[in-house]
């Protein structure tokens, strides 16, 4: 599994657990990742997640 997958799954399972921050802290590193490869359709899923949590 690459690492944009894995931190939003991550992320995934930390939401699912109530762990708020967790969950931001994971889909932020993961969108880290996707803007660095020019992944827009994971940048625009990840930023959405991030703006569930806040």
């Amino acid at each position: 599994m690459d690492a944009l997958l894995m931190y939003l799954e991550l992320g995934n399972i930390a939401g699912k657990n109530g762990n708020d921050q967790d969950a931001i802290d994971y889909y932020i590193k993961g969108l880290q990742i996707a803007r660095e490869i020019e992944d827009r359709p994971r940048i625009q899923q990840l930023s959405n997640l991030i703006l569930t949590f806040i």
